[in-house]
């Protein structure tokens, strides 16, 4: 049995998690650049992760004064939606292997702050290299 491993990663963490994967015998993945949102609605608040890199320009930055942004947080206003940029990082791996890459993936993008990612772990029924035909773990 394999499984797909999908995590959705800081962009600043895409370097050192390739390196993890490589290191651990897992150099084959599909990198793509997404945008989205965690349970914080988009929102990156500085009092609790005060370095927000400037190329964030379509995140709000709320601080501890009253802001437009705060204050539409603190009352009943419609709360805008901020897309965050991430790295979404797919690798198909052995199940045996699933918790040596989680593990990688965790140890190269934990900070402790929230938007550290996701791991998503899929189950793949089969897969099949096109130029071969050959199918199964041996045509990854």
């Amino acid at each position: 049995m394999m499984v797909e491993i999908m995590a959705m990663i800081r962009r600043d963490k895409l370097s050192e998690t390739k390196k993890a994967l490589e290191a651990i015998g897992l150099g084959a993945m599909t990198i793509q650049t997404v945008n989205g949102r965690g349970l914080q609605g988009g929102n990156m608040m500085t009092d609790i992760d005060p370095v927000i890199p400037e190329s964030f320009d379509s995140v709000s930055k709320i601080t501890s004064s009253l802001t437009p942004a705060h204050y539409a947080l603190a009352h009943s206003l419609t709360r805008p939606v901020f897309w965050i940029p991430k790295r979404m990082i797919q690798v198909l791996v052995p199940d045996t292997k699933s918790d040596l890459a989680i593990k990688a993936i965790m140890e190269a993008n934990r900070t402790g702050k929230m938007g550290d990612g996701k791991i998503f772990v899929i189950p793949v029924e089969e897969t099949v290299r096109v130029r071969t035909g050959q199918r199964g773990p041996s045509s990854l």
